[in-house]
């Protein structure tokens, strides 16, 4: 029974560390992969802001057909 008590933890401590490293690996790599928003304006008003956001986004406007969606 100790036996397999005794697997049983160290499968689950290799497993918690190979999880924990992964993790911290693709948090590594996601960091280095962010690109940076530099801007000649410093200066961004809440008009332009909110003039971006509502180009990304469809107008009330628009009409959308199902399979335009898929």
């Amino acid at each position: 029974m100790d036996k397999k008590i005794t697997s049983i933890m160290i499968l689950l401590i290799i497993f918690v560390s190979a999880t924990i490293a992964f993790v911290s690996f693709k948090q590594l790599e996601s960091t280095e992969d962010q690109q940076t928003y530099t801007s000649e304006d410093d200066d961004v008003t809440y008009e332009e802001l909110s003039n971006e956001i509502d180009d990304a986004f469809l107008s009330e406007d628009d009409d959308v057909v199902i399979g335009d969606m898929i």
